[in-house]
């Protein structure tokens, strides 16, 4: 006796809506042990703080603990190289998609392939600010401009590692305008030097200039982000100032591995963007110099498009290579 085609077609319905409950289900009982978040930045920081903030308010969204495992070094390289390698569904990266095109440029093949990690949500966006010492008769971008092109190689400067050093250079190179570059090691010792007035103007995040700009030693001249800063409000952007090459948004979010589900990825962004809606996250990630922001994964994926097209086109103006090893 055969079987109907309508028997087959009722039979491949009920297969169908059992797989999409046992999914659900899935998605329902995950996560089914603590989760633990991989940050490739050493403790203490502004991206462990946002880490850490996110993490307790997903682990009480979730029932489950949410840990943090610090993992620095060669500029997120080890521990996104790890973290791939553990495919697995109960960790996320907490990352800076930047590195993701810098560093094949500056180290070549990478151990791991950007393909292999998918954007979950962004967290945060880091203000990028910069910042003149007070002996500097600057107030704008445009004046310092103005006073680098009457006093070439006179001014000094440094700058965060990573994108806003090469945004300046850039901005240097693309404007003709001749300042000496201050290498440094550490992230401690530049502000330090901004307010004692061994160099003239920092390029970092605005976290980082909270000393000399409180104690009236520096001042903040520009961000150099897509929009104002809420916590400066009077101050401009690289854009509004008529420097839009100098914009950089440093964005900062979770990933996973290349194989977590859809549905799954959906579920973990709805939750930060809950937790980024919460005001007393965003208050404290405001007093850490960043903006709360919470979006989809298809925006994150958006968002990484639009900064990889933004690093080639400083790479294509400046030598990141030669720049990289000042």
């Amino acid at each position: 006796m055969g079987i109907s085609n309508k028997t087959l077609s009722l039979v491949a319905v009920m297969a169908a809506t059992t797989l999409s409950v046992c999914a659900a289900d899935a998605e329902r009982a995950w996560p089914e042990r603590s989760v633990r978040v991989i940050v490739p930045f050493a403790a203490g920081g502004a991206m462990d703080t946002a880490a850490r903030l996110y993490a307790d308010g997903l682990s009480k969204r979730w029932g489950q603990p949410v840990v943090v495992e610090n993992r620095p070094g060669a500029d997120t390289h080890i521990a996104t190289a790890e973290f791939i390698k553990a495919r697995d569904d109960h960790r996320l990266l907490y990352g800076i998609p930047s590195a993701f095109t810098i560093n094949p440029l500056l180290l070549g093949i990478p151990a791991y392939d950007p393909k292999d990690l998918v954007p979950i949500s962004v967290t945060a966006s880091v203000v990028v600010v910069v910042a003149v010492h007070t002996g500097v008769p600057v107030r704008s971008l445009g004046e310092l401009a103005r006073l680098a092109q009457a006093e070439p190689g006179k001014l000094l400067w440094g700058a965060a590692p990573g994108l806003p050093r090469y945004a300046f250079t850039a901005f240097l190179k693309r404007h003709g305008l001749d300042m000496s570059y201050v290498p440094y090691k550490d992230a401690a010792t530049p502000p330090v030097d901004l307010g004692e007035g061994r160099i003239q103007v920092l390029v970092t995040s605005l976290l980082a200039t909270n000393t000399p700009v409180q104690s009236g030693k520096a001042r903040i001249i520009a961000v150099i982000d897509a929009q104002r800063a809420s916590m400066l409000p009077d101050v401009l952007t690289a854009a509004e100032a008529g420097y839009p090459e100098m914009t950089i948004d440093s964005v900062v979010g979770f990933f996973g591995w290349r194989d977590m589900p859809m549905a799954l990825r959906d579920k973990i962004s709805d939750d930060v963007r809950a937790v980024a809606r919460d005001q007393v996250v965003r208050s404290r990630l405001e007093a850490a110099g960043q903006r709360a922001v919470g979006t989809t994964s298809a925006e994150f994926a958006a968002a990484i498009e639009s900064q990889s097209v933004r690093i080639g086109e400083i790479a294509r103006l400046i030598d990141l290579k030669a720049a990289n090893s000042k």
